[in-house]
Parts: structure tokens; C-alpha cells; sequence
């Protein structure tokens, strides 16, 4: 009886909600009492009785004639119970109620699940109309409606006050996202000024660079952040499971989290045994245990203890990231999972930092069919994360490399470049022929195949929304070009999502933007070596 429990009412106190609906029951079949009755699997509820008092307590099924109507699915009728043979022994006909006449009609909801009965009931014998058999199978069927709307406009109420609460979330978000990326538009735009002063010094100018190298990079991490939210909340990004090793995991993790370690000045302790492994994708799950510590370390105040540990079972591996940090209060231990959703804890102090690192572990974890929970003995007694994932038999463990992996030695490369945005497109052939690469930009298609009616690339790289044709369609173009054939093509673009339709199109690569002019050049450099035979 699930459903006659969705209604969320049965343990309430009775109320007057039905009354007038079992007032003229009485009325319809000239009884002096009549019943709304809700019936579950082992006891029956009184929720309106008119002609007597309701009982305090609920029946048990066993000794309701209600229970019996239900069998029937449509209606009961009972002219005299002591002459019946079915029921002159029944509980409610010899004991305190003395039913004498009985008629019941099963409440269905509009989907045809029985919930209980309209009935109407006397001590003496009585004989029913078709008329008072209609008339109570409509009063069942009004009581019906009323105890349907209640609930859908009590879902309505709920439905509405979950909007109410997100959209007030994604206003504070979309503030707080404004503040995060203005916060490191005042350096940027003093180091572009200082940079821009014939008397700055060498010194200033370095100070200037590394001003907007820091600034840049955390504004990429912003946004690298919102569309692997998108991306990951709507289920697209794709993971590759297998065996690995999960100390290796840590290890990368810290990798990716040790300067927000280190700014916070805490201890780091990490016990993790290097049998274990790990069903996971090596590229996205360090990125669930890093979000944990950066999480540990953001609301850690300075020199606090971070422990990573972990319990292994016969098929799980529970990782835990313990903080001696602010805490969590028992009411915002889901929320902080929430996107658009920061909890109290960020009034502490002043953490910085978008909230989305929690939503996207989390999302990532169930991706890897595991969970990511949250727990803590409340506000300023520090947090725990568990991370469970399956347990593997160890094997020859995949290398998880760094993301700083150079080639030393490289070949220079033709490159071209091509984008409908002319600063984009300019400074990343600046800085391809910076480190010696040849290179052309072409801001539409038709200029690309204009360039490559007497030049030949290595690597194309291009935009997909182009004003004349999209990416796809030009990169097609130059696939049915046999003097291309070589040439490596990579989609720099801010699709996100877009990755699947080009590498279908034809691209060997896609890369969101804002592309690491640095992390890109490698790529093509080792993506050159490899395709050309080289180790």
C-alpha cells in the first residue's frame, strides 16, 4: 500500500476535511453514521465518521468490514449482517459496534488503486436503492478528487518552493560569479598598464607577467569549472573504467591540489595502502579526490591537518579526506553538494572559491558507480568525505602521467590557425611562431581553403562556429584533400559538449577553450612524434 501512504495522512489526528462528504453519505442512504475509512495492509484508519466519534486509535484489518468491501473492488452491501452467514460472527457486527446494515464503497484512486471505503452503517436492517448505490459510489468518487487535489496542490506548493530555492541559489551563484571574476580583473588590468610604461623596469615587468600568468590561470580554472558542471550534471562526459592502482590516484590528486595545500600552510598525512586498486578512469577520478582536499584545505583555517586514509572491504574501497576545518552544520551535509548551493559554513571566513568542486566529485563518483558522502560533528569540529569505489584485482597499473610531461627535442611545425575572433586567433599563431613554428591564420573557411590551395599544414587548428561554414563541415573539406592527408586537425573550441560530433566529423582532437597555448603545443608536438614513428 504504497500508494496510500504517498498521501503522507494515515497517523495524523483526524479532521474535518471529509465530513461533509460522510455527512451526506448518512444523508444519501438514511443511516445515522457513516464512515471515510483508509485500509493499509494491517490496519484500517477512521478519518471521518459522522454519527459518532472516530476512534482515536487505528483498527486492525483482521476485524474491518471495510477490509472486506475492498475485496470486493467496487462495493459491499450487507442488508442484514445477523442473517448473513458470511459476517454474523464478525467482530463488528457481535461486539461494541453492532453492525447491523452495511454498505461500503471502495475509494480508487484515478488510477485504479484501492485505498479504502465510503461506507454507511446502522443497527438495524435496512435495504438499498440503485439510486443510494450511485450516490455513494459519488461521494466515494468526490472524496477521491478532494484527497487527489490535496495532494497534487500539495506537490504543486513543494514544486514551487524547490524553484523558489533554486532560483534564489542561481541569483547568489550567478553574484558570487561575478565576484570571483572580477576579483582578478583589477591585477590583470594594473599589470597590462605596468607592462605598457616605457620606464617599467625589468624587474616590474616579470612581476607584471607573473601577475597575469596567476590571474589567468585562475579565471580558466572558473570557467573550466562551469562547463565541466554542465557537462557532467547532464551526463556527457564519458569515462573509461579499469584497473588502477589507488595510491597512484592520490598521488595525482595531490599533484593537482598542493598549491591550495600549501597556501593554507597544513599538514598533509596520507595512508593509503599501494596494494589496493580501483575501478576508475585515470583522468577523472583524481579529479574527485583532488576537489576533496582543495575542499579540505579551502575551509581549513591556516595550518590545519588534512588526513587521507582508506577501509578496504571485499568489494569497495572507501577513501576518506579528513579536515580539522570549519565544519558542517547537519542540515547542509547534502546541500553542499548542490550546484548553485553554498551552505553557512562559507560565512566563517572568506574562502573564495565557486562551490562547484563538491558537485562535480559527487557527479563524477556516481559516474564511477560509487558514492561521495559528507559528514561532520557540526560547525567548527572539522568534516569527513568518503569516497567509495569498486574494489579491482591488482594488475599491471596504467601510468598516470602529469599533466607538466614535455617532449625536450621536437621538430618545427606549419601551423594553421583559424577563428572568427581575430585576437584568438592572432595570439595563439604568435605564440606557435615564438617557439618556431610556422604559421597562417585565416578568420573564415573560405579563406582557410585559400591557404591551403599552396601551403600545406602539419596541424590545422580551427573554430567550429565560423561565420560562413561551421568547423565540421570545413574540416570535411579538407578531408577529401589527398595533399592533407597528413595533416593532424584539432577543434579549439568553447562547445564543450561537442566533443563526439568532431571527432566524427573528422578531427583528430577537440580542445575547449580557453586552450593552454603550453599544454596544446606539447600535444601537437607529441601527437606529430607519435604519428610520424617516433618513441
Amino acid at each position: 500500500m504504497r500508494r496510500l501512504h504517498s498521501f503522507g495522512f494515515l497517523d495524523t489526528p483526524t479532521g474535518s476535511s471529509f465530513d461533509e462528504i460522510t455527512r451526506l453519505a448518512a444523508m444519501s442512504l438514511h443511516t445515522p453514521i457513516a464512515l471515510i475509512n483508509f485500509i493499509d495492509e494491517t490496519r484500517q484508519w477512521c478519518k471521518s465518521a459522522w454519527g459518532m466519534q472516530p476512534r482515536p486509535v487505528s483498527m486492525s484489518r483482521k476485524k474491518s468490514l471495510c477490509a472486506h468491501a475492498m475485496l470486493t473492488g467496487d462495493m459491499l452491501v450487507i442488508p442484514d449482517a445477523t442473517e448473513d452467514e458470511r459476517f454474523r460472527d464478525h467482530p463488528q457486527v457481535v461486539g461494541k459496534s453492532k453492525v447491523v446494515f452495511y454498505a461500503g464503497a471502495v475509494l480508487k484512486t484515478s488510477d485504479g488503486v484501492a485505498l479504502g471505503t465510503l461506507c454507511a452503517i446502522d443497527h438495524e436492517p435496512h435495504s438499498v436503492t440503485a439510486d443510494e448505490k450511485r450516490a455513494l459510489r459519488t461521494l466515494a468518487n468526490c472524496a477521491i478528487i478532494y484527497l487527489e487535489g490535496q495532494q497534487a496542490s500539495k506537490r504543486l506548493s513543494e514544486a514551487q518552493s524547490r524553484l523558489e530555492t533554486a532560483a534564489r541559489n542561481r541569483d547568489e551563484f550567478l553574484a558570487m560569479l561575478a565576484h570571483e571574476l572580477r576579483a582578478p580583473l583589477a591585477p590583470i588590468h594594473t599589470a597590462v598598464e605596468v607592462l605598457a610604461r616605457p620606464e617599467t623596469k625589468d624587474a616590474q615587468r616579470t612581476w607584471a607577467q607573473q601577475i597575469l600568468r596567476r590571474h589567468v590561470h585562475y579565471m580558466s580554472q572558473i570557467v573550466d569549472n562551469l562547463l565541466s558542471a554542465s557537462l557532467v550534471s547532464r551526463g556527457v562526459v564519458a569515462l573509461t573504467l579499469e584497473p588502477v592502482r589507488l595510491r597512484d590516484l592520490v598521488d595525482r590528486a595531490v599533484e593537482l591540489s598542493e598549491a591550495s595545500v600549501a597556501k593554507g600552510i597544513h599538514s598533509l598525512s596520507i595512508d593509503v595502502d599501494e596494494a589496493l586498486y580501483v575501478d576508475a578512469d585515470i583522468t577523472q577520478c583524481p579529479l574527485i579526490i583532488a576537489h576533496l582536499l582543495k575542499n579540505a584545505a579551502t575551509y581549513t583555517p591556516p595550518g590545519g591537518c588534512i588526513d587521507v586514509s582508506v577501509q578496504a572491504g571485499e568489494t569497495e574501497v572507501a577513501l576518506r579526506v579528513q579536515d580539522t576545518g570549519v565544519g558542517i552544520a547537519a542540515a547542509d551535509l547534502d546541500e553542499v553538494f548542490e550546484l548553485f548551493r553554498q551552505t553557512e559554513r562559507s560565512l566563517a571566513r572568506s574562502p573564495g572559491g565557486m562551490g562547484l568542486g563538491l558537485t562535480l566529485a559527487r557527479k563524477l563518483a556516481e559516474l564511477h558507480g560509487g558514492t561521495l558522502v559528507a559528514s561532520s560533528d557540526g560547525l567548527g569540529r572539522g568534516s569527513e568525505f568518503t569516497l567509495t569505489l569498486r574494489r579491482a584485482a591488482p594488475v599491471t597499473a596504467p601510468v598516470i602521467r602529469g599533466s607538466d610531461d614535455v617532449l625536450t627535442a621536437a621538430t618545427p611545425m606549419s601551423v594553421l590557425i583559424i577563428d572568427d575572433n581575430h585576437d584568438t586567433a592572432d595570439a595563439i599563431a604568435l605564440y606557435f611562431e615564438l617557439s618556431g613554428h610556422a604559421t597562417r591564420v585565416a578568420y573564415c573557411a573560405a579563406e582557410a581553403l585559400a591557404i591551403v590551395d599552396n601551403w600545406v599544414p602539419d596541424v590545422v587548428l580551427s573554430d567550429i562556429g565560423l561565420p560562413d561554414v561551421d568547423g565540421y563541415e570545413l574540416v570535411r573539406a579538407f578531408r577529401k584533400l589527398e595533399r592533407l592527408k597528413t595533416t593532424t586537425f584539432v577543434a579549439i573550441t568553447g562547445y564543450a559538449d561537442d566533443r563526439l560530433a568532431a571527432l566524427e566529423a573528422g578531427f583528430d582532437a577537440h580542445m575547449s577553450k580557453p586552450v593552454d597555448a603550453g599544454k596544446l603545443e606539447q600535444f601537437l608536438i607529441k601527437r606529430r612524434a607519435t604519428s610520424n614513428g617516433l618513441p
